[in-house]
């Protein structure tokens, strides 16, 4: 028996023993691990300082190879300092006075010197250009403001020399002025029908000109097929501020586009249309999806959509053609 004991203790005291040392040995991996886990840590570190170095140093080059190719351009350009500003507004003609000026790197004495805005149309309107002390020349010429141009001049004499001058975004700058955007959201409580609604901001900078104020915006709602859900006149919550207009539409102004289903078909998108007019005659407009998910009920539950005819200041608009998705654009 005590034979027995004896062994069952030593047997205790190798599997003990072989414990301690197979922890021994697992803390050293788990410390090895441990270890290169930081190393790795450490290098990753190390070349991602790299790579953002690398990157600043390519974007560095990038911009100096840039400047080098501005430079390069403007020196082999055959015109320099141009400058091209807006000096009027005509309302009933919907056009503008610009006034163009620029210097030449050479010129011939007594040469002609005319310039040409060429639209995006490819319609020409030209002027003479006049010659002023310091060697610059200036004109002005009269367009119409629902176009983007580029300018070019011509010098004739012994020789015709032609080259551009500059790209003036006229329409752009126009409906740039906008600053606008849409909320959207929807409600839903159990006995009650979902609504959807939506929330404009607008404001309009002006710089102090009122032929630029906007004399009346509306925001239509409409089905991808064409048909008015709902019209919401914004003409009134227009107010001034320093730099312009701005709406004053509070949250519990927003409009209630319809009881689902009766306005908008399950998981169907929706039109909203941004109408907007100025003081210069000129029509603006914006276009957007609008979609409201998870609030309709199944779409052969819906009946025929009921058309909100709304009496509003802006005319039915025309179906987009797709050019001016989610930028306000001149159409008219």
């Amino acid at each position: 028996m005590t034979q027995a004991r004896s062994t069952i203790t030593t047997l205790l005291l190798i599997g003990i023993a072989t414990l301690i040392i197979m922890n021994i040995i697992a803390s050293r991996r788990v410390r090895n691990l441990e270890m290169q886990l930081n190393n790795l840590h450490s290098n990753f570190h190390f070349q991602l300082g790299d790579v953002r170095h690398t990157n600043h140093l390519i974007w560095d080059i990038s911009n100096r190879l840039d400047e080098v190719s501005e430079q390069v351009s403007q020196s082999t350009r055959l015109s320099f300092g141009e400058a091209i500003l807006i000096s009027r507004y005509h309302a009933p003609s919907s056009s503008a006075d610009i006034d163009v000026s620029f210097s030449l790197r050479t010129h011939t004495p007594g040469d002609a010197v005319s310039i040409t805005a060429r639209g995006q149309g490819g319609q020409l309107h030209s002027a003479v250009a006049t010659a002023q002390e310091g060697g610059r020349f200036t004109a002005s010429i009269n367009l119409p403001l629902h176009d983007n141009y580029v300018f070019t001049f011509t010098t004739t004499g012994d020789t015709v020399t032609t080259g551009e001058l500059a790209q003036f975004d006229m329409a752009d700058g126009l409906a740039g002025r906008f600053t606008y955007w849409l909320s959207r959201g929807h409600s839903s409580a159990r006995n009650f029908p979902t609504t959807a609604h939506v929330h404009p901001y607008f404001e309009n900078n002006t710089g102090g000109n009122p032929l630029l104020a906007v004399t009346d915006i509306a925001l239509f709602i409409e089905t991808e097929d064409g048909d008015t859900i709902s019209v919401w006149d914004l003409t009134d919550y227009l107010v001034n501020t320093s730099s312009g207009q701005m709406l004053e539409v509070h949250y519990h102004h927003a409009l209630v586009v319809g009881d689902a289903p009766t306005n908008i078909r399950y998981n169907e998108s929706t039109i909203a249309r941004l109408v907007i007019h100025d003081g210069l005659g000129v029509r603006y407009e914006q276009l957007e999806e609008l979609f409201f998910p998870h609030q309709f009920g199944r779409d052969g539950d819906a009946p025929p959509r009921a058309v909100n005819e709304t009496s509003v200041s802006a005319e039915r608009p025309v179906r987009d053609t797709g050019w001016h998705w989610g930028r306000i654009r001149i159409v008219d």
